[in-house]
């Protein structure tokens, strides 16, 4: 094998087979699958192909391995690399090993490290490395390991599914940090958690059970935050000071309204309150006029107020799973939304929304329409659309139409 040739190993097993689309636990669980007798021989196969592989590993050039890959190998303790200095990448992911030792980061070229759900509960990293990006996802760790403010280019630190119940100060040293993921820890995010978070640009802190947000809030830098499957029903007076935020994810909590104190976010690009308990859309939402996605279904809400239609730069309008009885006429001439879903509502009638020039995926399923809105048949740009579960009344000529146009759009009825 030549000197430079990327090397790409993975031993990942049928195990892997079992991820889904859910949020995974914190721990594989194999005997729902697996007798004890599999799993202990998938655990040996799994180790043999390990030792085959460094076996091999080791009548390579030191030079030529760039990337190391060796997942669900069963590994209760991890090689000594060292001597493998050009390594930019390691994923050892699905093994046992509770504590990693700094050798295995020892690559002068490592930038990325994945070790996620290996039971993890110490991890040492090196003075002196390059390390941008640090994947620690569902291992066993109860606090942020001490040894991470050592990687001063550190950007992206990804510690979802731990056990993690505060942030400690010396995270204000990295200065390189943009992106700090903490889904499913512990955290209840009091305020010195915001005062150590006060240089992340992205904060994604997701199913903490996290009920009220500390009063400093309104310090953050950060131009993302995701507060989802959490708890919250109000935000703090100081979060109207977050003028910089361009995303707001606060996807299932207990909001019965839109917090006013993010009225004047002029930069707010991304808006989700998916799951919350709104009935009403307040009239300052359509004053956020940088807004490009807006998200808003499975709430109470019965009408689109008409102020909405000053957001010309709205791209993406999701308000299905709601108790909408109309759709006004003006939303016709929302010239930029592409997709739009106001399925399950209670809608019996729907404008001619062949105007709008850029409307590319329209879902309106599950509603009480009778009409099918053949004029979006002759759209050209469109590509989806998703009509199933009305009470459409279609003649003959109608059905062909619809036979046709299906072979250019995708078209569920």
């Amino acid at each position: 094998m030549k000197s430079g040739i990327y090397v790409l190993v993975c031993l990942s097993l049928s195990c892997l087979l079992f991820s889904c689309k859910s949020q995974p636990p914190a721990k594989p669980s194999y005997l729902g699958y697996y007798t004890e007798d599999q799993v202990r021989e998938m655990r040996e196969k799994g180790r043999a192909e390990a030792k085959a592989y460094f076996e091999e590993l080791e009548k390579m050039p030191t030079d030529s391995v760039k990337t190391l890959i060796l997942n669900w190998t069963h590994l209760d303790s991890l090689p000594d690399l060292s001597r493998y200095n050009k390594v930019w990448m390691i994923s050892f992911s699905g093994n046992e090993t509770p504590r990693v030792d700094k050798s295995l980061f020892s690559s002068d070229s490592l930038t990325q490290v994945s070790l996620d759900r290996c039971g993890i509960r110490e991890i040492e990293f090196p003075e002196g490395n390059h390390i941008e990006r640090i994947n620690l996802t569902n291992n066993e760790l109860t606090r942020i390991p001490k040894s991470i403010r050592r990687c001063k280019h550190l950007k992206s630190l990804n510690l979802e599914g731990n056990q993690i119940r505060h942030i400690p100060r010396w995270i204000m040293q990295l200065d390189s940090l943009e992106e700090i993921t903490l889904n499913f820890n512990r955290l209840k995010l009091n305020r010195a958690d915001i005062r150590h978070l006060s240089k992340a640009k992205q904060i994604i802190i997701a199913g903490n059970g996290i009920e009220s947000l500390p009063k400093n809030i309104g310090r953050l830098r950060c131009e993302s935050m995701n507060l989802a499957k959490n708890r919250l029903r109000a935000l703090p007076k100081s979060f109207s000071r977050l003028k910089q935020v361009k995303s707001l994810v606060f996807y299932e909590n207990e909001f019965e309204e839109i917090p006013e104190v993010i009225a004047g976010f002029d930069n707010l690009k991304h808006l989700d309150f998916y799951k919350n308990r709104l009935t009403e859309i307040p009239d300052f939402v359509g004053d956020l006029d940088g807004l490009e996605q807006l998200f808003l279904s499975f709430n109470k809400i019965e009408k689109i107020p008409d102020t909405l239609r000053n957001l010309k730069r709205l791209k993406y309008f999701y308000i299905h799973h709601n108790e909408l009885h109309f759709l006004p006429e003006w939303i016709a001439e929302m010239d930029s939304i592409e997709r739009f879903g106001v399925g399950f509502n209670h809608l019996l009638d729907l404008p001619d929304l062949s105007k709008m020039k850029s409307l590319k995926d329209f879902d309106f399923e599950h509603n009480l329409l009778e009409r099918f809105p053949m004029e979006l048949l002759e759209k050209p740009d469109m590509e989806m659309i998703n009509a199933r579960n009305n009470d459409f009344n279609l003649s003959d000529e109608e059905k062909m139409q619809l036979i046709k146009a299906s072979k250019t759009i995708n078209l569920i009825y």
